[in-house]
């Protein structure tokens, strides 16, 4: 039967190559003398009709995913192209969040306690025992609770497994990030009903006890509506990319956005950062200084001192202060005072270029006003 089957293939590959109504009459033309090559003509006829009429919605939906992708990404090509900073609108309701602070980890259980419907979380690690308690008894409140976490973190691989199997023990539905897509889920982000909160801290102890991080709080219904479009893709495992001015989502978004962040400075440029590996973007701040004089800061954790490109930085002229307490772990950046980014992202090839990382921009000047309060107390520091 198989040596039946594969005759069947061979003279459909090298004979039919084509089905139009031209090639068929040619085709039975020249073999009406020949019973079994027909037979084997309107049998695989007969099977591609049967198969097509079985899996022709299934075709249909790959194929419309297909040109969906497309057109999505164009549309968002299209929208970068046209992204204008001085037309970003100022979110409602927006707070600004720095650790180490134990109150903003008190605070963050009593959200989860007030839930009312759902809780989206999406991060890199979860080991924080009181967040993790809080979430299943609000799973036990009958909330609609839904985590996705990364597998991997580097050279932490077994990390969040603990939390994985805790969620999934109290029925509370949770998934890993989806590695075709994305090499880490790098994000922070966690959705409480109408609340949206992005970090650039894991939801781990030493985030709220030990670590220099920044947390955004908003009820801003456009945020809120896009960070939950983005959390049900990423948890269904759909690749597609969301555009909004004042958010990124890498890893497709960030240097476009990086970019017209950076050319648009023209007073100073504050940064914190945990370390700088990303030769393209340490160029790109020599270069903005070369050209246009401008005073640029980075606060960077002590254990950044002797890298290369630290080095690089220092010795054009860009101020770096090396801080051991708090722990730097915090990704923002400031222009000129008006704009401010506030991210998961590492300053690496891998988090900007492959990671699925997203980040917030803002130009409330009461939020940059306290962003600068801590800016200048760490540096005095």
């Amino acid at each position: 039967m198989k040596k039946y089957l594969d005759n069947i293939w061979n003279n459909l590959s090298d004979n039919l190559s084509s089905l139009s109504k031209k090639s068929i009459t040619i085709y039975l033309s020249f073999n009406m003398n020949n019973p079994n090559k027909i037979f084997s003509f309107v049998f695989i006829i007969l099977f591609l009709i049967v198969f097509s009429f079985y899996n022709f919605e299934e075709y249909k939906s790959f194929h419309q995913d297909k040109l969906n992708t497309e057109k999505n990404e164009k549309t968002l090509k299209q929208e970068l192209i046209n992204f204008d900073l001085e037309e970003l609108k100022e979110l409602s309701d927006v707070k600004f969040y720095y650790t180490p602070n134990k109150d903003l980890l008190n605070n963050i259980v009593e959200l989860i306690n007030n839930a009312k419907e759902n809780i989206y979380l999406e991060t890199y690690m979860l080991t924080e025992k009181r967040i993790q308690e809080a979430l299943i008894k609000a799973k036990k409140r009958e909330i609609s609770i839904k985590i996705i976490l990364e597998k991997s973190p580097y050279k932490a691989s077994n990390i969040n497994n603990s939390a994985y199997n805790n969620m999934e023990k109290n029925w509370i539905e949770i998934q890993w990030s989806n590695k075709d897509n994305y090499s880490l889920n790098h994000s922070k982000v966690l959705i409480i009903d109408n609340l949206s909160i992005i970090s650039s801290g894991n939801f781990t102890y030493s985030t709220f006890t030990q670590n220099r991080d920044f947390f955004i709080f908003t009820y801003d219904t456009n945020i809120n509506k896009s960070l939950v479009q983005n959390f049900n893709n990423d948890f269904l495992w759909i690749k597609t990319d969301i555009f909004n001015d004042n958010l990124v989502f890498s890893p497709k978004t960030s240097r476009i956005k990086f970019n017209k962040l950076f050319d648009k400075a023209e007073n100073n440029i504050k940064m914190y950062f945990q370390y700088m590996l990303d030769d393209e973007f340490v160029n790109k701040l020599i270069d903005i200084k070369k050209i246009k004089k401008i005073d640029i800061w980075i606060i960077l954790a002590d254990t950044a001192l002797s890298n290369e490109n630290t080095i690089k930085l220092e010795n054009n002229w860009i101020k770096i202060e090396f801080i051991k307490k708090p722990k730097i772990h915090a990704k923002a950046i400031l222009i000129d005072d008006k704009y401010l980014y506030v991210w998961s992202i590492n300053m690496s090839d891998n988090s900007i270029d492959k990671n699925r990382e997203i980040w917030i921009l803002l130009k409330e000047k009461n939020i940059i006003k306290e962003f600068i309060d801590i800016y200048n107390s760490d540096t005095n520091n």
